[in-house]
């Protein structure tokens, strides 16, 4: 079985006023359908930063990421390898 979502090696990197933040560092999984995901964590520690990826409304500074084996791109038309919806019925159901 294929995994529905890919995570691969994924970091995220702000600049702030205090200099870089890393919010999230070489984080990798998958999560394959009928599975159940939940994140928890402490505020602050990257769990909305890793959905808004997975949603594709933001992009990795560094690694990648795949829904149905289709790299998720970032938003805007096309930019989702071809996912015509803003979040694939399967996405939304595991988010």
């Amino acid at each position: 079985m294929k995994p529905l979502i890919q995570v691969q090696a994924v970091s995220q990197r702000f600049n702030t006023a205090s200099g870089e933040f890393l919010a999230l560092q070489n984080v990798s999984f998958d999560i394959y359908e009928g599975e159940t995901v939940s994140l928890i964590g402490h505020s602050g520690c990257g769990k909305s930063t890793l959905l808004n990826l997975i949603a594709g409304i933001t992009l990795p500074t560094e690694g990648g990421l795949l829904c149905d084996n289709r790299e998720i791109a970032g938003p805007g038309p096309g930019a989702r390898g071809g996912l015509s919806e803003p979040l694939p019925a399967a996405v939304a159901d595991l988010l």
